[in-house]
């Protein structure tokens, strides 16, 4: 199967055969249409979004729009929280009240509301449509896992774009654990099996490094502001102060100190405007799982074997051939 959309959009997508063969589908049983493949580019990504992705290409951009890229669980909300604040004058009162889903919600779900079966399982009461971001009030903070190609043309010429990236080992544990919490995707497998699909691509939102070193590329970017999550965990104050000249905001040291304490990862486990609260309690989330980590550097130590770190680090190796970007894995001190 191969879908293009006529008018002006330069991307198809087909069925990757092995997502429609065994073992992946009896390990991610709620694939029945298994994953789809861009072409140019390789985004793996479910197959209900390259229907409507056009949709996605052309969506209407503004100028004061504040984008949040990432893949995933690389600090996304936690970003996303800060940034949401730092717009709306450190309202704590707004941001207690309304999830955060619906303040800076992401643009990559929306297409789960155009399926019945996803709209069964409860995604139509938390995810907003393409139709309802168009009409969210200025500024807008909105984040994507989708890499900048697939984003609409110029984007990073209009809007102000903060990428943030996390080291592949504890991005990858993350991931795997994010797989046994939604429930839409009922991951089965070992970690080990997983690490194996991740390293080959063949999961949503991979491939991990091309959308990671596109935006390394564009770190010059006068629009681009590229953060990594070790450097928040080592010092968040100066992370903020980083995301506040950026987004040319001023705050005092007060506010700064608040917001320090407001995303500490035990408060932000505890925060139901972030942890996913009415997620889990439409039936989106398994419960017994939560949505907030430990948010710690260095956890896949406590997860790889020896075989598969040697086979993440030259994974990692292969991938970077030839850039000068490198990565934090661990961290003798971290907020």
């Amino acid at each position: 199967m191969s879908t293009k959309d006529p008018v002006d959009y330069p991307f198809t997508f087909s069925v990757i055969p092995e997502t429609l063969q065994s073992p992946f589908k009896e390990l991610f049983p709620s694939y029945q249409g298994g994953l789809v493949s861009s072409e140019p580019g390789n985004f793996v990504y479910h197959p209900l979004y390259s229907k409507n992705a056009h949709e996605f290409y052309h969506f209407g951009i503004r100028n004061d729009d504040v984008w949040i890229r990432t893949f995933p669980r690389s600090g996304t909300t936690w970003t996303s929280e800060l940034i949401w604040l730092m717009m709306n004058d450190c309202n704590f009162d707004v941001a207690n009240q309304i999830p955060l889903t619906i303040r800076a919600p992401n643009i990559d779900t929306c297409y789960a509301t155009n399926s019945e079966s996803m709209a069964s399982q409860g995604f139509s009461s938390t995810v907003p449509t393409l139709e309802k971001l168009a009409e969210l009030p200025s500024p807008r903070v909105l984040k994507s896992h989708l890499p900048l190609y697939l984003l609409p043309p110029g984007l990073l010429d209009s809007c102000k774009v903060i990428y943030v990236a996390r080291n592949p080992k504890d991005a990858l544990v993350s991931f795997y654990y994010f797989h046994h919490m939604v429930k839409f995707f009922q991951f089965t497998g070992t970690l080990e099996q997983f690490a194996e699909y991740f390293i080959q691509s063949k999961l949503m939102w991979t491939p991990y490094f091309s959308s990671v070193l596109d935006a390394w590329a564009n770190r010059h970017h006068p629009n681009m502001l590229f953060l990594f999550f070790e450097d928040m965990k080592k010092d968040i104050r100066k992370e903020i102060r980083k995301m506040c000249s950026f987004l040319n905001k001023q705050l005092s040291d007060e506010q700064i100190e608040t917001l320090v304490e407001h995303v500490k990862v035990d408060n932000f486990a505890k925060n139901k405007s972030v942890n996913l609260t009415v997620e889990i309690e439409s039936g989106l989330l398994n419960k017994g799982h939560s949505f907030v980590r430990k948010g710690k550097t260095g956890d896949w130590k406590n997860h790889f074997s020896p075989e598969l770190n040697s086979r993440i680090d030259q994974w990692i190796e292969d991938n970077l051939a030839g850039s000068d970007l490198k990565f934090v894995t661990e961290l003798e001190q971290q907020d």
